[in-house]
Protein backbone atom coordinates (compact mmCIF):
# COMPACT_ATOMS: atom_id res chain seq x y z
CA UNK A 1 0.00 0.00 0.00
CA UNK A 2 1.19 3.25 -1.34
CA UNK A 3 1.59 6.07 1.53
CA UNK A 4 -0.17 9.17 0.78
CA UNK A 5 1.70 12.44 1.31
CA UNK A 6 0.36 15.10 4.00
CA UNK A 7 -1.84 17.86 3.01
CA UNK A 8 1.17 20.30 4.54
CA UNK A 9 4.06 18.72 2.98
CA UNK A 10 2.24 19.30 -0.59
CA UNK A 11 1.82 22.58 -0.14
CA UNK A 12 5.51 25.10 -0.75
CA UNK A 13 6.89 26.48 2.51
CA UNK A 14 5.92 30.38 1.83
CA UNK A 15 2.75 29.39 1.17
CA UNK A 16 1.50 27.71 4.63
CA UNK A 17 0.78 30.65 6.62
CA UNK A 18 0.92 34.73 7.16
CA UNK A 19 4.53 36.25 7.66
CA UNK A 20 5.56 38.15 10.43
CA UNK A 21 5.39 40.86 8.68
CA UNK A 22 2.25 40.85 7.43
CA UNK A 23 0.29 39.99 10.77
CA UNK A 24 2.15 42.94 12.46
CA UNK A 25 0.47 44.92 9.50
CA UNK A 26 -2.54 43.65 9.86
CA UNK A 27 -2.59 44.35 13.62
CA UNK A 28 -1.64 48.04 13.67
CA UNK A 29 -4.56 49.13 11.35
CA UNK A 30 -7.08 47.33 13.35
CA UNK A 31 -5.17 49.53 16.15
CA UNK A 32 -5.58 52.22 14.10
CA UNK A 33 -8.83 51.61 13.73
CA UNK A 34 -9.80 51.08 17.00
CA UNK A 35 -8.01 54.44 18.42
CA UNK A 36 -9.69 56.36 15.97
CA UNK A 37 -13.48 54.60 16.86
CA UNK A 38 -12.15 55.31 20.61
CA UNK A 39 -11.47 58.81 20.11
CA UNK A 40 -14.72 59.70 18.94
CA UNK A 41 -16.64 58.06 21.67
CA UNK A 42 -16.11 61.09 24.09
CA UNK A 43 -17.45 63.76 21.41
CA UNK A 44 -21.03 61.40 21.10
CA UNK A 45 -21.09 60.64 24.87
CA UNK A 46 -21.25 64.81 25.05
CA UNK A 47 -23.41 64.82 21.97
CA UNK A 48 -26.30 62.67 23.63
CA UNK A 49 -25.76 64.57 26.71
CA UNK A 50 -27.06 67.80 25.43
CA UNK A 51 -29.63 66.12 23.14
CA UNK A 52 -30.96 64.53 26.44
CA UNK A 53 -30.68 67.81 28.19
CA UNK A 54 -32.52 69.84 25.51
CA UNK A 55 -35.24 67.22 25.18
CA UNK A 56 -35.66 67.60 29.15
CA UNK A 57 -36.25 71.66 28.85
CA UNK A 58 -38.40 71.24 25.92
CA UNK A 59 -41.06 68.88 27.93
CA UNK A 60 -40.69 71.24 30.82
CA UNK A 61 -41.56 74.28 28.50
CA UNK A 62 -44.33 71.87 27.04
CA UNK A 63 -45.55 70.98 30.73
CA UNK A 64 -45.55 74.79 31.80
CA UNK A 65 -46.90 76.21 28.70
CA UNK A 66 -49.75 73.49 28.47
CA UNK A 67 -50.56 74.25 32.44
CA UNK A 68 -51.02 77.88 31.90
CA UNK A 69 -53.31 77.59 28.70
CA UNK A 70 -55.52 75.22 30.49
CA UNK A 71 -55.78 77.30 33.81
CA UNK A 72 -57.94 80.80 34.84
CA UNK A 73 -56.95 82.98 32.46
CA UNK A 74 -57.13 85.94 35.74
CA UNK A 75 -54.67 83.82 38.14
CA UNK A 76 -51.82 83.54 35.35
CA UNK A 77 -49.97 86.31 37.74
CA UNK A 78 -49.72 83.80 40.32
CA UNK A 79 -47.12 81.90 38.32
CA UNK A 80 -44.67 84.66 38.86
CA UNK A 81 -41.08 84.49 40.41
CA UNK A 82 -42.17 80.53 42.05
CA UNK A 83 -39.30 78.12 42.01
CA UNK A 84 -40.28 74.93 40.06
CA UNK A 85 -38.35 71.85 40.33
CA UNK A 86 -37.97 69.04 37.69
CA UNK A 87 -35.79 65.76 37.67
CA UNK A 88 -33.67 64.66 34.31
CA UNK A 89 -36.82 63.70 32.36
CA UNK A 90 -38.18 67.20 32.75
CA UNK A 91 -41.35 65.32 34.85
CA UNK A 92 -41.90 68.09 37.71
CA UNK A 93 -41.05 66.97 41.55
CA UNK A 94 -44.04 68.19 43.48
CA UNK A 95 -42.05 68.26 46.96
CA UNK A 96 -38.94 68.33 47.95
CA UNK A 97 -38.51 67.11 51.05
CA UNK A 98 -37.85 63.51 50.45
CA UNK A 99 -33.99 62.23 50.17
CA UNK A 100 -35.49 60.40 47.38
CA UNK A 101 -36.82 63.85 45.13
CA UNK A 102 -33.74 65.76 46.57
CA UNK A 103 -31.42 63.30 44.47
CA UNK A 104 -33.68 63.28 41.76
CA UNK A 105 -33.88 67.22 41.13
CA UNK A 106 -31.88 68.04 38.03
CA UNK A 107 -33.68 71.27 36.59
CA UNK A 108 -34.52 74.55 38.93
CA UNK A 109 -37.32 77.03 36.96
CA UNK A 110 -38.98 80.30 37.80
CA UNK A 111 -41.75 81.74 35.20
CA UNK A 112 -41.85 85.35 35.00
CA UNK A 113 -45.42 86.66 33.32
CA UNK A 114 -45.26 90.26 33.55
CA UNK A 115 -48.60 92.49 33.21
CA UNK A 116 -50.39 92.27 29.72
CA UNK A 117 -47.55 93.32 27.60
CA UNK A 118 -47.97 92.12 24.02
CA UNK A 119 -49.19 94.43 21.54
CA UNK A 120 -50.26 93.11 17.79
CA UNK A 121 -49.75 95.05 14.80
CA UNK A 122 -52.54 97.34 13.43
CA UNK A 123 -53.25 100.00 10.86
CA UNK A 124 -54.34 102.47 13.57
CA UNK A 125 -51.93 104.88 15.38
CA UNK A 126 -52.51 103.66 18.87
CA UNK A 127 -51.44 100.10 19.24
CA UNK A 128 -53.92 98.56 21.89
CA UNK A 129 -52.61 95.43 23.93
CA UNK A 130 -53.96 92.64 23.43
CA UNK A 131 -56.03 91.12 26.12
CA UNK A 132 -55.60 87.31 24.70
CA UNK A 133 -51.67 87.33 24.90
CA UNK A 134 -49.55 87.09 27.94
CA UNK A 135 -45.81 86.49 27.08
CA UNK A 136 -44.18 83.86 29.86
CA UNK A 137 -40.57 84.01 30.61
CA UNK A 138 -39.32 80.40 32.00
CA UNK A 139 -35.49 80.62 33.21
CA UNK A 140 -33.80 77.10 33.80
CA UNK A 141 -30.92 75.93 35.25
CA UNK A 142 -29.38 72.56 34.98
CA UNK A 143 -28.15 72.07 38.21
CA UNK A 144 -29.36 70.53 41.62
CA UNK A 145 -29.51 73.86 43.18
CA UNK A 146 -32.85 74.27 45.21
CA UNK A 147 -32.28 77.81 46.55
CA UNK A 148 -30.86 79.02 43.03
CA UNK A 149 -30.86 82.69 42.86
CA UNK A 150 -32.25 83.62 39.25
CA UNK A 151 -31.64 87.37 40.22
CA UNK A 152 -27.76 86.67 40.39
CA UNK A 153 -26.55 83.27 39.29
CA UNK A 154 -23.16 82.04 40.51
CA UNK A 155 -20.75 82.41 37.68
CA UNK A 156 -20.23 79.37 35.48
CA UNK A 157 -23.48 78.11 35.72
CA UNK A 158 -25.68 78.87 32.42
CA UNK A 159 -29.42 80.07 32.75
CA UNK A 160 -31.40 79.43 29.68
CA UNK A 161 -34.40 82.00 29.11
CA UNK A 162 -37.07 81.07 26.81
CA UNK A 163 -39.89 83.41 26.11
CA UNK A 164 -43.23 82.04 24.89
CA UNK A 165 -47.11 83.73 23.99
CA UNK A 166 -49.69 81.83 25.74
CA UNK A 167 -53.15 82.56 24.14
CA UNK A 168 -56.71 82.59 26.41
CA UNK A 169 -58.55 79.27 25.02
CA UNK A 170 -61.62 80.17 27.03
CA UNK A 171 -64.24 81.10 23.95
CA UNK A 172 -64.13 84.79 23.40
CA UNK A 173 -68.73 84.52 22.99
CA UNK A 174 -70.49 82.63 24.94
CA UNK A 175 -72.83 80.42 22.54
CA UNK A 176 -75.70 80.00 25.11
Amino acid sequence: MKKLPSPTSALPRSAAGFSLVEVVLAVGIMALGVVTILGLLPHGLEMSRKTANEMAEARIIEHIVGEMQSSDWQSLSNYGQQLRYFDDQGLELQTLSTAENQFALNYVVRVDVPALDVRLPTNSTSTPVDQHLRRVTIRIVAAPLPDFNFNSPPPGVPVKIFTQLVANLTPLVDLN
